[in-house]
């Protein structure tokens, strides 16, 4: 196994090169987020140099009075001139198995450009449609003392949980997104009764990440749930399936024209999941009980599957699932 600082040289080498992060934002990521044990690393065979690099964080989803674990996928990133040789694939995929061993039901990641929705797509992402109203700051935000302002926004993340499937943060994840604020002279303050989370761009300007407005408006008023913003994969898709049935959240007759099979007792279908094969196989939904089954099956006799992105037409609810201050 590599030592823990060789593999942080190594991730520090591509993150700094790919994404042209400052050295301070990298020693921040580093001492506060980084884990060696969710890094994937392709190097020389000498590992004198990294050549793709896959990092997964933990975070937990809530809806209502459900939580259940997620997998955010950072920093996906191949050197330059290694670039077309399927190797950010490789390690998404032992990424996507170490998360479905670790009880993730789903990943999450953030496209850093718009080409790259498609990208993902083939790997079984489906877009999220949830986008942040980041504004910029015409007037310099009152501060708003620390302990204040993670009540308030536990009390918004709880508020949001209770309409839509939410990312929450913990107050660790947290405070390392105001240290990153701070490396760039922004914070907390309030306009008015906004909150705003900003910092400030190469020109001087207050630029928001998020606004929460106070408790007489919507708690989901800084986002526009038309707009595309981010990305959902099924992991755990038996279990997946089987909670939305539960919570009467699976919208089956968008899965029947399809489907292999379907009568007012049942939909089958096969799905193919080339990321995890433990996923792949036939499932039947027996409607009026309200129960599934699945049985495993080799890729060769699966008829017509369905990809894991697609299942996401019959979860819309998962479709806006919020994803915000992830320090992207």
């Amino acid at each position: 196994m590599r030592p823990k600082a060789e593999t942080q040289r190594l991730y520090e080498e591509i993150w700094r090169t790919t994404f042209g992060d400052s050295d301070d934002f990298i020693a921040l990521y580093s001492r506060t987020t980084f884990d060696p044990r969710r890094t994937h690393l392709l190097t020389t065979l000498d590992q004198s140099r990294a050549l793709s690099h896959v990092q997964y964080l933990p975070y937990l989803m809530r809806y209502r009075d459900q939580w259940w674990r997620a997998g955010y996928i950072s920093g996906a990133a191949t050197a330059s001139d290694q670039r077309g040789k399927g190797l950010v694939q490789h390690l998404m995929r032992a990424s996507h198995l170490q998360m479905w061993r670790e009880g993730c039901l789903c990943a999450f990641l953030i496209p850093a450009e718009e080409w790259l929705y498609h990208f993902y797509r083939k790997m079984g992402y489906a877009t999220l449609y949830g986008k942040r109203l980041t504004p910029t700051l015409e007037e310099k935000p009152t501060d708003r003392p620390s302990g204040e302002a993670w009540q308030q926004y536990q009390s918004w993340q709880a508020t949001l949980a209770e309409h839509y499937p939410t990312v929450t943060h913990s107050y660790h994840q947290w405070r390392t997104l105001l240290a990153s604020l701070a490396l760039e002279d922004g914070g907390i303050g309030t306009i008015g009764e906004t909150t705003y989370y900003y910092y400030k761009d190469g020109e001087g300007k207050r630029q928001s990440v998020l606004a929460i407005s106070s408790a007489k408006e919507p708690a989901d008023k800084p986002f526009d749930l038309k707009a595309p913003f981010g990305m959902l994969r099924p992991l755990r898709i038996a279990e997946l399936l089987t909670w939305a049935i539960e919570l009467s959240l699976l919208e089956m007759d968008q899965l029947a024209p399809a489907a292999l099979y379907v009568d007012p007792e049942r939909i089958v279908f096969d799905l193919l999941d080339e990321q995890i094969p433990t996923n792949s196989g036939r499932y039947c939904l027996l409607r009026q009980r309200r129960q599934l089954l699945f049985a495993p099956r080799p890729n060769k006799r699966l008829v017509k599957p369905f990809t894991p992105d697609q299942l996401l037409a019959a979860l819309p609810i998962l479709q806006h699932t919020l994803v915000y201050a992830m320090m992207e």
